[in-house]
């Protein structure tokens, strides 16, 4: 019976030592953007890409951005991304963090982690440091 237990706390140890190690938050934001700003604005274009305003979403986006997609190109990619996920519900969870390219450029994310009616999904927004829109992902969890 000892042995039984010693091997239960090792083990829930183990997971408490691996619980606390993993960090929900991300990197630290672009100097001068703040969370709340990038967290509104993420939520907004979440908003359109859910109401399947696939035009709104693209005039916000970068013109190095726009050339590589098309009001088109995102509801495709929207569409794959959620086809079977159901629909939105509601965001359970969201933060932002601070990302770098390879060309040096710091750019921040927004991700939401939200309830649809059959999956979970997780959307991450990028925005450059003038809040503009750079880039989107979206899976299904």
């Amino acid at each position: 019976m000892k042995k039984k237990l010693w091997v239960l706390a090792a083990a829930l140890l183990a997971c408490l030592v691996v619980l606390c190690a993993c960090d929900t938050k991300g990197n630290p934001l672009p100097q001068g953007m703040e969370e709340s700003a990038v967290l509104d604005q993420g939520r907004s274009v979440m908003e359109l890409l859910n109401q399947g305003d696939w035009q709104a979403v693209y005039d916000q986006m970068r013109s190095d951005a726009k050339e590589t997609t098309s009001p088109e190109g995102i509801e495709s990619y929207m569409n794959s991304a959620v086809e079977k996920a159901g629909t939105f519900e509601k965001e359970e969870e969201g933060m932002a963090t601070g990302q770098k390219l390879d060309s040096g450029e710091e750019y921040a994310t927004a991700v939401f982690y939200c309830k649809h009616s059959e999956k979970d999904v997780v959307y991450r927004i990028a925005f450059d440091t003038d809040m503009v829109l750079i880039g989107l992902e979206i899976k299904t969890k």
